[in-house]
């Protein structure tokens, strides 16, 4: 896959690296997709009645469960998913709007297509900063910002974009998993990958992790230096 993007072994490799850049200083681009099917959920779920359960529950289908610090919903993770990653410094006036503004337009740079941004009805994780493509789920965000002092915050902005592969089979994975916590169904076809969409794309994944990763660089440079410049 490249330099650019790491290929892990498991998941729980791929949200270290996101922990290392969260907990860092300076700005960090994170690029990981993991050999490994695993679901990733976020950690405030573990506190719905029988998340235990549900959580042997889907080990046992395959699917181990991995609790992540950013918001959003149970997604799987796995071959065909890359995920993106920022870790940087933000003033006082960078809101969680403007975090997901950054993210999307990332994604629209190094990856120029016909992108509508909005909720997906029965996605997985779904939310108002979807990415998708006719209508169909591509890209899914998530988002924390913790205080840093001097009214600055430390910022981690995530996205996963299927690019590949089986969306049915981890779709159904969630879909199991929500079922055995009470939550809302999931429907496969609502979603679907950068190669189902974007042929040209299937054997270039190497040269969109580095678009991403250089669009990512660069918005994150724009966005600090707004901040900066800002009336306080």
């Amino acid at each position: 896959m490249g330099e650019t993007l790491k290929a892990v072994d498991g998941v729980a490799d791929g949200l270290a690296l996101e922990a290392d850049a969260f907990g860092g200083q300076g700005a960090t681009v994170c690029l990981w997709s993991a050999r490994r099917r695993a679901l990733v959920c976020p950690a405030n779920l573990r506190r719905k009645p029988g998340f235990d359960a549900a959580r042997q529950q889907a080990a046992a289908r395959g699917w181990p469960v991995y609790l992540r610090p950013t918001g959003g919903g149970a997604v799987p993770q796995g071959p065909g998913v890359l995920n993106l990653a920022l870790a940087f410094n933000a003033g006082r006036t960078f809101t969680i709007e403007d975090g997901y503004r950054l993210l999307t337009q990332i994604i629209r740079d190094a990856i120029p297509a016909d992108w509508t941004t909005g909720a997906t009805p029965n996605s997985f994780c779904d939310g108002a900063w979807n990415l998708a493509l006719s209508g169909r789920k591509v890209v899914g965000t998530a988002q924390r910002l913790r205080p840093i002092g001097g009214g600055r915050r430390r910022v981690l902005a995530h996205a996963m974009i299927m690019t590949d592969g089986d969306v049915a089979t981890g779709a159904a994975a969630v879909g199991a998993f929500h079922h055995d916590l009470g939550l809302g169904p999931i429907e496969a076809g609502v979603h679907t990958t950068l190669s189902e969409m974007l042929p040209a794309l299937a054997e270039q994944m190497s040269g969109v992790a580095a678009s991403l990763e250089d669009a990512a660089l660069r918005e994150i440079m724009r966005a600090t230096a707004d901040e900066a410049s800002a009336p306080s």
